[in-house]
């Protein structure tokens, strides 16, 4: 597999209702923002950083073989409207990332999402985004295997990853989460429905040449 985050340094994936884009310095001012608010940094299981702190963990995410993240813009009617460069910042929504963390499975991966910008939850964003990632996921990262852990008390996510295909795996009272698992190529239809959303992306690159 090549490096998770240096493989999608330039990519652009334009789906119907959102386009994936690399996270890069000129994000980070509005992602710093939306992590002040006490609600995501609990749904995300995250501590509060300052922006320097958050610079810093942009540049050492785009050099980490172990993750793999986008931010999440809205495509626009002609679907590529602020996908490209500093314009993106004015359409970010949330982001959605990978995390290749099993030791005993290379070919596993761990996806989550968070949409942070209130106005465009409930509009089909995520589950776009969710399926665009898992589209790339399996064609250029070779992963076969999607876990998503979730908080109890995000019923909304909770049901979002169901209706994807997940199923729960396991179920943790310590630490209020519940564990889903999601192999595409064992499930026609979860396979089909990401293949559809991947094959109708347009894909393009970020640094306008």
């Amino acid at each position: 597999r090549e490096l998770s985050m240096r493989a999608n340094a330039n990519l652009t994936l334009v789906g119907t209702k959102c386009a994936l884009v690399p996270y890069r310095k000129e994000h980070v001012p509005t992602y710093h923002a939306w992590m002040q608010d006490a609600s995501l940094l609990e749904a995300t299981a995250s501590e509060p950083l300052s922006l320097d702190e958050e610079y810093e963990m942009q540049a050492s995410w785009a050099s980490d073989e172990k993750k793999c993240t986008f931010i999440i813009v809205c495509a626009g009617k002609d679907r590529t409207a602020s996908v490209r460069g500093p314009a993106s910042v004015s359409s970010m929504v949330g982001d959605v990332n990978l995390y290749f963390n099993d030791h005993d499975d290379s070919n596993a991966a761990e996806i989550e999402i968070m949409i942070a910008d209130v106005s465009a939850r409930r509009k089909g964003i995520a589950r776009e985004a969710l399926r665009l990632m898992m589209g790339y996921a399996v064609e250029s990262l070779a992963v076969t295997t999607f876990v998503a852990k979730i908080g109890h008390d995000n019923v909304q996510s909770n049901n979002l990853f169901r209706t994807l295909g997940f199923s729960q795996r396991s179920s943790s009272e310590v630490f209020r989460e519940t564990t889903f698992l999601c192999a595409p190529n064992e499930d026609k239809e979860v396979s089909k429905a990401i293949e559809e959303v991947w094959n109708a992306a347009r894909r393009g690159t970020y640094d306008e040449t």
